[in-house]
């Protein structure tokens, strides 16, 4: 009865027959490495070792599946590629806990792909690795097709930090003659290394200047990291990129700056990237940056769009240009509150910060519908601009800037400002630095020396500043309703996967504070819901505190409703929800998150 189940299970996660050579598109291997004998790799006879997987020469269309509930020890370097039609899969089989592969102590990598394509890799617990947890790299032609989903990656410590290149999650070109294409990192969990980075594709340290060729089409979605000495998230070096719906935090924790200065999510040298839907907080550094989103020098027509930004000890969001013109760059929609709260970098970095060096300059940039509430530790602007900046390229317009300093703004004159909203709770009165002055609140803010055109200011008493205290003691509720899709490999799809992940971050941070997340997941078929693919695929997502329920038949579309603990609704959302409108109602509600106690799921 029991190999009847785990047939099941297969063919829900599979696909399709287990029988090893079953499919002309490929055979189907499997590893348990709980087997007292080693086998052949079929199903019946499956190999019980990492050595017997290694050896292996994989083609097209092959599956490797890993009994779930089981632990190997050892390095995952398999061998071979597959094809555009016909990629090779690596997952999980079996009912329980993701597989676990533990790299040996004094392993470089726990899992390593070099100089091979077309993989797709899921559902697998990795730990271990001096300096990589996964890492994907090569030295020749374009590598097309790294595919990685619903993975745990942690506990990646080594020795002496060296370079950029390390940490958790890394797919990285080995030299000027080698780049990616099709990279998707999706729903991947990545925590706790020495190492430097949390999640990174592209490259740095291949010459200078940059070779003209670079990686394309890179997607970073729907993950969450945190714990790591330098960057959470980062794209370099890519033409085509986004990353979206992940969550950064507890990041810069190195104590002493060697190889950098590192921020939680940011792009450079990228070509056409979007940073949208994200959220960063506690991040550090022990020299400058510090902040939470970046878009550096040697960028063209990237974008930081509706992201969320608080309780950083550097800036909000950052455009810098050094060496190369910064082009055609785009900040719009993202929420800033309780940014630089280091003493060291408030009146340096503000919440919004453009500065150039090394004859570096801006040509084309709009910083648009932001809202920053600033709260800063000493008499600080929440915009800096100190940038060498193309003349009328650039403005600063319908911004929202709540401060509890008098000093609102400070900018050269190569910043146009129009139609923002300005409130100062405090005694005395607000100036603006601009260029060489420094100005009084006009009536219409406006003077002949500091063109504001169309702008707003309104004068508060400090005891009105948005503190975000808790507005109402006791048990606040968010109840949300979310159908649920499972894609061809039976995972989570991503129009789900993305609500879940902002759900699962507001409930960590939140549930110290009285936070209750019930969520319902729904689907037309009932029979989806009670699929063993569907159950794996749920436990699978570590979503701690949230109660969750399913309901099948007649749907609702997706909506979440916040309610208060009198019972009143207070706000209500339809479709998905980011990180910016559930995270302000949540501030206003419950004021600050008690970090200490945060539960982290998969991590706990």
């Amino acid at each position: 009865m029991r190999q009847i189940f785990l047939l099941l299970l297969i063919v829900a996660t599979f696909g399709a027959s287990p029988c090893a050579g079953a499919q002309t598109a490929g055979v189907r291997l499997f590893v348990d490495c709980s087997a007292s004998a080693a086998g052949d790799g079929s199903f019946a006879h499956p190999w019980n070792s990492l050595y017997a997987l290694s050896a292996y020469q994989f083609q097209s269309g092959d599956v490797i599946g890993l009994r779930r509930g089981t632990t190997c020890h050892g390095v995952l370097a398999p061998h071979g590629s597959g094809s555009a039609q016909a990629p090779i899969r690596l997952t999980a089989y079996g009912e329980g806990p993701r597989p676990r592969i533990v790299a040996p102590a004094g392993a470089v990598d726990a899992l390593r792909l070099f100089n091979q394509e077309y993989w797709d890799i899921d559902s697998l617990d990795i730990s271990g690795g001096t300096t990589h947890g996964v890492f994907i790299s090569g030295n020749q032609g374009v590598l097309h097709h790294i595919h990685l989903k619903n993975l745990a990656v942690h506990d990646v410590m080594g020795g002496e930090m060296k370079h950029k290149e390390s940490g958790l999650v890394v797919i990285s070109p080995g030299s000027v003659n080698q780049h990616f294409d099709d990279v998707l990192v999706d729903g991947v969990t990545a925590w706790n290394t020495n190492q430097w980075v949390g999640i990174l594709v592209g490259g740095g340290d291949l010459g200078y200047p940059p070779e003209s060729d670079w990686s394309t089409n890179a997607v970073i979605r729907n993950s969450t990291i945190h714990d790591v000495q330098g960057d959470g998230i980062v794209l370099f070096r890519i033409r085509g990129g986004r990353i979206e719906n992940s969550v950064a935090w507890n990041t810069g924790m190195q104590n002493t700056e060697s190889i950098g200065t590192p921020n939680a999510i940011w792009t450079w040298m990228c070509d056409g990237c979007t940073v949208e839907n994200n959220e960063a907080y506690l991040t550090d550094s022990p020299g400058v940056d510090g902040g939470a989103y970046d878009i550096d020098y040697g960028n063209t027509d990237n974008s930081v769009i509706d992201n969320y930004a608080h309780d950083t000890q550097g800036y909000c969001v950052a455009v810098f240009g050094a060496g190369f013109v910064t082009r055609q760059s785009t900040v719009r929609g993202n929420l800033c509150i309780d940014n630089s709260r280091s003493p060291r970098m408030t009146e340096y970095q503000g919440a919004i910060f453009l500065l150039t060096w090394n004859n570096g300059s801006i040509d084309g940039l709009t910083v648009e519908n932001n809202t920053v509430y600033w709260d800063p530790l000493e008499d600080a602007p929440a915009l800096v601009n100190e940038a060498a900046i193309i003349p009328g390229s650039a403005v600063f317009r319908n911004n929202t800037i709540e401060s509890t300093a008098p000093w609102m703004t400070t900018s050269n004159t190569s910043l146009g400002f129009a139609q923002n909203r300005y409130t100062y709770f405090g005694a005395g009165a607000p100036q603006w630095t601009w260029g060489t002055g420094q100005y009084p609140v006009p009536g219409n803010l406006r003077i002949e020396s500091h063109p504001e055109q169309g702008s707003s200011f309104t004068q508060e008493p400090l005891r009105n500043a948005p503190q975000f205290q808790a507005s109402q003691l006791g048990n606040w509720r968010l109840s949300c309703n979310l159908p649920v899709s499972l894609d061809a490999n039976g995972l989570i799809g991503n129009e789900t996967l993305q609500e879940l992940v902002v759900l699962k971050s507001f409930s960590q941070q939140y549930h110290a504070n009285g936070l209750q997340v019930n969520l319902t997941l729904t689907a037309p078929d009932a029979a989806l819901l009670q699929s063993p693919a569907f159950r794996q695929a749920v436990r699978d997502l570590d979503l701690g505190a949230i109660s969750i329920s399913t309901q099948s038949g007649i749907q609702e579309g997706q909506h979440i409703t916040l309610i208060a603990p009198d019972g009143r609704v207070t706000a209500r959302w339809s479709g998905f929800t980011g990180p910016v409108p559930l995270g302000l109602a949540l501030r206003r509600a419950m004021g600050e998150p008690v970090y200490a106690q945060m539960r982290t799921g998969a991590d706990e």
